[in-house]
């Protein structure tokens, strides 16, 4: 048996044509071909398989054994193609969809989102994780996710960058701290409270700080909730946006300072591949935008 034998689509749609109408030129005629044509693609799938698919009776083919065999796989094989050919052509979304976003935006945003996309298209199967901005930006790049929700990402040529809404970032730390208007108001040996290095807010506090020559220590914390709490009990500050304070069920505890124009205001913006769109991906983003610009 010759093993690299391989048939082509176009010959067996001949195939099936001529066994369903018993004819070439009928089977031409439904094909928009010239009768030599059908015969010729007859003869070559014949030829490959060693085969005869027909037997000839005068003016009409009639299926032999080998080609009622082969029929059945026929039809599948071409079943098959069309179903690829429109599940790749479809505009209505469906399939995995991998999100990544920042803590901050899962916990503040996106909510809302997820309960009505999940609604309207159940036949995405969507994943959210969470992570710091770094760590998602690579994440896409490297197709690990779809697309994600990052802090102020920088441009990148392979990445789409939809800026999707503003942040107003402050400073938190307890109570009993004095007013912060500059980084000099944290003491000598500040301790800063923030996620891991790739961290979008983290970097902008220690930026904010160095512009001033204020050397700090910093604390890594894991969530958002032990961050405020470690604030509160006075164990450093942290950059954190205004719009999650209202998540957090004892702001009471903890006082918050406005930071300058130009380090208070941050883009979360939606990402993705530029050569990776599919229609889930525009879908979520036009959910997310939407729900965006209702609230």
């Amino acid at each position: 048996m010759n093993m690299r034998l391989s048939m082509e689509l176009s010959d067996l749609t001949v195939f099936n044509e001529v066994a369903s109408t018993g004819s070439i030129t009928a089977a031409a005629q439904r094909l928009n071909r010239v009768p030599s044509n059908v015969t010729a693609r007859i003869q070559k799938l014949e030829k490959k398989l060693g085969l005869s698919l027909f037997v000839r009776e005068k003016n009409r083919l009639r299926i032999s054994p080998a080609g009622e065999q082969l029929l059945p796989y026929a039809k599948q094989m071409l079943a098959l193609s069309q179903e690829a050919i429109n599940a790749l052509q479809g505009s209505h979304p469906k399939g995995s969809l991998k999100i990544g976003a920042m803590e901050a935006v899962a916990a503040s945003y996106l909510t809302g989102t997820l309960t009505h996309f999940h609604r309207q298209y159940p036949a995405v199967d969507l994943q959210l994780k969470t992570g710091p901005t770094g760590r998602l930006i690579e994440e896409v790049l490297a197709g690990q996710l779809d697309m994600a929700l990052v802090a102020d990402p920088l441009k990148d040529t392979r990445l789409h960058i939809q800026p999707a809404f503003q942040e107003e970032l402050v400073v938190i730390s307890d109570l009993g701290h004095l007013p912060i208007t500059t980084p000099k108001d944290l003491g000598t040996e500040p301790t800063l409270l923030g996620f891991n290095h790739r961290c979008a807010y983290r970097t902008r506090l220690c930026e904010w700080t160095k512009q001033a020559d204020v050397v700090a220590n910093v604390v890594e914390i894991s969530s958002y909730h032990a961050l405020l709490s470690c604030a509160a009990a006075g164990m450093g500050v942290g950059m954190v946006p205004k719009s999650l304070l209202a998540q957090y069920p004892f702001t009471d505890s903890i006082q918050i300072h406005a930071l300058p124009q130009h380090w208070q205001n941050s883009t979360t913006a939606i990402i993705w591949r530029k050569d990776s769109l599919k229609p889930s991906m525009t879908a979520f983003a036009e959910q997310l935008l939407s729900n965006e610009t209702t609230t």
